[in-house]
């Protein structure tokens, strides 16, 4: 009895060790298997890794193409338009100059050439601008920034144009705003473009500026009483070259680069900017510093 049971023990583990050998050999030929289409993914990968770096080299270059046209196209349109600005703002404000002055009809058509010119000039300090940014070449100068004066510089610059268009200009900011360390200049610009843009979508109505400090931050608010956003437009705001509703409103000037600026800036100063909005409900531009 115990003979049979040793043998029956033994033909039992050799079925055992037959049936594992076979399983031994399956998953060999699996792992082969697996490591064939591994070595496939890796010869992949690193092709597409060469095709990464290839259209990388060929982004940087077209980008770096793209600034140096940006900044030769400003550098070419900026020797004329200075002159057309510097003539025509002398004979628009300060005729007197003149021995024989021009005429009242002729007087209008020179503040005309004058106005465009100058906001051609800030179309071209736009693309330079964010041509800079892109190419990692704005440089910041960080400093203590009174940010009350700052508010008073940028609505002071775009004062005319709210006479012009009827239009009101509240500003809420506390007097005890604390002093940030920031760029005085990029800190104007955003309030100056975010400015632009309020006037530029309200008709009627008034324009609020409002400062609020907490948590070592100070956040801005621009709102106005304009168009507000139409649904569908939220992601393109900040984009350039877009501007939201445009089709249905021709005669807004620019080229949709203001709030794209803005946001570039705000962003080099590790703060963010946003929005809210409602269609013919206003738009509130909201920034921290």
């Amino acid at each position: 009895r115990d003979f049979y049971v040793v043998v029956e023990w033994t033909y039992q583990s050799y079925l055992l060790a037959e049936r594992r050998t076979r399983e031994a050999q399956l998953h060999r030929s699996q792992l082969s298997t697996v490591l064939k289409d591994l070595d496939l993914a890796y010869y992949r990968l690193r092709r597409a890794n060469e095709a990464l770096a290839w259209a990388r080299w060929q982004a940087e270059e077209a980008r770096q193409a793209k600034a140096r046209f940006a900044a030769n196209v400003s550098h070419e349109l900026r020797t004329p338009l200075n002159l057309i600005i510097g003539f025509s703002e002398m004979m628009a404000l300060a005729p007197h100059t003149y021995t024989d002055p021009l005429p009242p009809c002729y007087r209008g058509d020179v503040q005309a050439i004058y106005r465009n010119a100058q906001h051609l000039s800030h179309l071209i300090d736009d693309v330079l601008d964010l041509s800079q940014i892109e190419a990692g070449r704005m440089g910041l100068v960080r400093e203590p920034v009174s940010l009350a004066k700052v508010i008073a510089e940028a609505t002071a610059t775009v004062s005319h144009l709210f006479h012009s268009k009827g239009l009101s200009l509240t500003v809420n900011a506390a007097d005890d705003l604390p002093s940030v360390p920031a760029d005085r200049t990029r800190v104007r610009q955003v309030l100056i473009n975010l400015l632009h843009n309020a006037i530029k979508y309200t008709d009627e109505g008034r324009i609020t500026i409002t400062t609020v400090a907490h948590n070592g931050q100070v956040e801005f608010a621009v709102a106005d009483t304009g168009t507000g956003v139409p649904p569908g437009y939220e992601s393109e705001v900040f984009e350039p070259f877009r501007r939201a509703g445009q089709s249905g409103r021709r005669e807004i000037d620019g080229i949709g680069l203001g709030l794209a600026v803005a946001r570039r800036y705000v962003q080099q100063q590790g703060g963010r900017i946003w929005f809210e909005a409602r269609p013919g409900g206003g738009t509130v531009f909201r920034f921290t510093i």
